[in-house]
């Protein structure tokens, strides 16, 4: 069918080498699925004569991007947009953008694919000050479900424009997005100032302690982020506690960052102000590719009790993998990130989004409130087997933080699509409002089911929830 359609060219199969190397470039082993072709699109009108024809013929079909596309990633800037195709890595976007003084808020790991981090919400080093990156995109080209191109922005579709704001490819495949570019204070020197603090393990809660008070005041300096996790890392000794601190301006050791500098006893540090690509090029060897991954993620309020159990539960967990799995044969991050509330009031302000986070980040009252989002991720270097294994220890976590939460009151329904894990529903999640918007937006653009019945790939739509 689809070389029938003029995508010959296009299309690969089992038996050719090309195919064999794209299956292998999986980040994770445990998305490498064998599907009975796959296509590689080159333009926009590429995509819709393929979603033509797979409707046609009323095949399934699942969505790659993940930095691997078949084409070099296209980049341009004017006038204060960036123009960024879906199929690259943001290592490939900051280095093309770096040379104009201007960035946008895109991955914190430069292997990070560009199409279903912007699509999945996207959060940045930039998310205090500009809200998550699909805030930032002001249109996006997407070919719908009948093959039709449109542009989706303020003024043209959009309601389509705020539903593809964290809706995945749930309404449609993107082609194009055109983000606000984001100045550098020099724009000869496109810096970032990145900071890297190990921590003795005993000095954990105090740790936690910090970041508790560095999510309520992250406000105040919008430009300084901070992420710390305790992970289980056999290259490197065993159990591990670490800590990574950023000032998009390229301000070093800024003030807001002081409280983390004495919480505990500090085992080794590394600091450098360096260009952006740099940064996120060193941010790779935290996220190694083929090996099989889980992840789970829930969000709580911005609560050192809940922190400190999960981190205890972590450990527990790490016990319990390695009873289960050979020796060395995995990894662990258990990650805490500030959710301050100005990341969901900028998202407010750029005209809003379907990720949900202003339904959460508020009270009974309205007043704001802030969170954590915490991510358990273990890597594993063995079979389906150990995957498995490994997979029951995680879920266990999960529903072991999930209910200590609930019992002190500080639980939040919200999950992060883009740490979700498969078994965990993101987008029944997000609030009643963000899902109205959602599935409005879906039963006028996609009014056949099209990216609900055939899509086999990501996160969809809670059945029955736009009835």
């Amino acid at each position: 069918m689809l070389s029938g359609a003029g995508l010959g060219d296009k299309v690969l199969l089992p038996n050719q080498t090309e195919y064999t190397a794209r299956l292998g470039s999986y980040w994770s082993v445990s998305a490498a699925l064998s599907p009975w072709c796959m296509v590689l699109p080159s333009t926009a009108e590429n995509v819709s004569t393929i979603i033509k024809t797979l409707v046609s013929g009323n095949c399934t079909f699942g969505v790659k991007g993940g930095g691997h596309g078949s084409f070099a990633l296209s980049n341009s800037v004017e006038d204060g947009i960036a123009s960024i195709l879906p199929g690259g890595p943001w290592q490939e976007v900051y280095e093309t953008l770096a040379p104009h003084g201007v960035t946008v808020t895109g991955g914190r790991a430069g292997s990070v694919g560009v199409g279903g981090f912007l699509t999945g919400g996207g959060n940045s080093f930039h998310a205090a000050s500009h809200g998550m990156a699909c805030d930032t995109v002001v249109n996006f080209e997407v070919v719908l479900a009948d093959g039709s191109i449109v542009n989706a922005n303020a003024e043209q579709h959009a309601d389509l424009w705020v539903a593809l704001k964290g809706g995945s490819a749930n309404l449609g495949l993107v082609t194009r997005f055109d983000l606000n570019v984001i100045k550098f204070p020099d724009a000869t020197k496109p810096d970032i100032w990145g900071k890297f603090i190990a921590f003795d393990l005993a000095d954990g809660d105090s740790v936690i302690d910090a970041m508790v008070n560095f999510t309520e005041h992250a406000h105040l300096d919008q430009n300084t982020s901070s992420i710390m996790f305790f992970g289980h890392v056999p290259a490197v000794g065993g159990m591990v506690l670490q800590l990574g601190l950023e000032n998009t301006k390229g301000i070093a050791d800024p003030p807001a960052a002081a409280g983390y500098l004495t919480a505990g006893k500090i085992l080794s540090t590394t600091s450098s102000v360096v260009p952006m690509p740099d940064l996120v090029r060193s941010e790779n060897p935290a996220q190694p590719a083929g090996v099989r991954n889980i992840w789970f993620t829930l969000t709580t309020a911005n609560d050192p009790r809940i922190l400190k159990y999960a981190a205890a539960r972590h450990t527990a967990a790490v016990a319990k993998l390695s009873a289960a799995l050979p020796p060395g044969n995995f990894t662990t991050m258990c990650a805490f990130q500030p959710l301050n509330h100005i990341i969901a009031q900028h998202g407010v302000a750029n005209g809003g989004n379907v990720m949900g986070l202003d339904y959460w980040m508020q009270d009974g009252d309205g007043a704001a409130r802030d969170g954590m989002l915490l991510l358990f991720e273990v890597g594993v270097y063995g079979g389906v087997e150990d995957e498995g294994k490994a997979d029951v220890v995680v879920k266990a976590w999960a529903e072991e933080v999930e209910r200590y939460a609930e019992e002190l009151g500080v639980g939040w329904g919200w999950r992060y699509l883009n740490y979700a894990g498969r078994e965990q529903d993101p987008l029944g999640t997000v609030g009643p409002v963000a899902l109205g918007r959602l599935c409005r937006a879906a039963r006028r653009y996609d009014p056949e089911g099209v990216f609900q019945r055939l899509r086999g790939s990501g996160f969809k739509i809670p059945e029955g929830a736009c009835v």
